[in-house]
């Protein structure tokens, strides 16, 4: 059996927008997460007073309210509103943070981008098989492993942390229930921004290496990076086929303007360039074909059987073929070198008239 051909190659820039098109970037859910949590800890802290404020402003107004005389369905609605509306005073900072820090996480990973192949359903995804398959492999066992090792991370701290604070805890039995509040709210909040600052560390370590498996997972065979060059770049094969025939048809194009020629300067045998000159439309003598070899030799067939003149300039045949393009006009640097080819032709033409 053929072996399967290694991927040995980085993805290349069509590689990598086909899959971020597709949705599929490197990213890390659980930086998302810690990021998240911190922002709720910090968040917490500083509004923290705020919401205990309105917490306890709410419940002041609902005792005040029990004793209604005339409590009716206006009076609770009246009552719910305005309980809804100072809490949501309070609320929303926290909820605007959250979807804030949550849309700078994403960002941060991935870049701002939206995939619409990735919002479409993908039922091959409710496949059992496949996800029997998915359960198995390699990057499942991997990732269950890595949960694994945050998980008894995160516990280890809370419980050296909790068995820190244990004697200060039985103490709580002891105190007023606001003493108790406070200090348990900041043992709570001392120990969850421990697990939050551990669980920000072991993410940024888990999206190093999703994009290093990301990278991985994109590499390419030589042959797929071959096949991909050819798809945008063009068979090369196919590519010398149109230059081929393109030259094909630039050279009929050609052939067709030298019997209009006035003039073939040769080397003799491997450069030829057909001159033409009218006096009322050109400025200077134009170049209206040129070859060398096999089309040098055809160009000089066709001036034959048009009588055209055929004069040698070694030099003077080397330099138009080298400097001048097809359908351009002679510099003026080579105005006395052509004019005495054309000077020629036009003192024979007028002999050949004469007799």
């Amino acid at each position: 059996m053929k072996e399967t051909e290694e991927k040995t190659e980085e993805a290349t820039p069509k590689r990598k927008k086909e899959a971020r098109d597709k949705g599929q970037v490197a990213k890390s859910e659980d930086f998302n997460t810690a990021l998240i949590l911190l922002s709720g800890v910090l968040l917490t802290l500083f509004l923290g007073g705020a919401i205990m404020a309105q917490m306890k402003d709410t419940m002041c107004l609902l005792c005040r309210n029990l004793f209604y005389e005339d409590f009716n369905a206006n009076t609770f609605i009246a009552l719910v509103m305005d309980i809804s509306f100072k809490n949501l005073k309070v609320v929303l900072p926290l909820m605007g943070g959250f979807m804030i820090v949550g849309l700078l996480a994403t960002t941060t990973q991935v870049g701002f981008g939206l995939s619409r192949k990735a919002l479409i359903p993908d039922f091959k995804r409710l496949n059992p098989l496949s996800g029997m398959k998915n359960l198995v492999n390699m990057k499942s066992l991997v990732k269950t492993a890595m949960s694994i090792v945050k998980l008894s991370i995160m516990s280890g701290v809370a419980y050296v942390s909790i068995r820190k604070d244990l004697e200060p805890l039985l103490e709580l039995i002891s105190m007023r229930t606001e003493a108790i509040l406070t200090s348990a709210t900041g043992m709570i909040f001392a120990i969850t921004l421990k697990i939050t600052i551990i669980m920000l560390i072991l993410a940024l370590i888990d999206l190093l290496y999703q994009r290093w498996q990301f990278a991985k997972d994109q590499k390419m065979t030589k042959n797929e990076v071959k096949q991909e060059t050819k798809q945008s770049e063009g068979d090369p094969l196919m590519k010398s086929r149109i230059k081929a025939v393109q030259r094909e048809m630039s050279n009929k194009r050609m052939m067709q303007d030298v019997p209009e020629a006035d003039v073939v300067v040769t080397n003799p045998t491997h450069y030829s360039v057909a001159l033409k000159y009218d006096a009322a439309t050109m400025e200077s003598p134009k170049v209206v074909a040129k070859g060398v070899d096999l089309i040098a030799l055809k160009i000089r067939e066709i001036a034959t059987k048009n009588n055209i003149p055929i004069v040698e300039d070694r030099v003077l045949a080397r330099v138009l073929y080298s400097t001048i393009e097809i359908g351009s006009e002679v510099p003026p640097k080579l105005y006395q070198a052509v004019a005495k080819v054309l000077s020629y032709v036009y003192q024979l033409r007028n002999v050949v008239a004469s007799q």
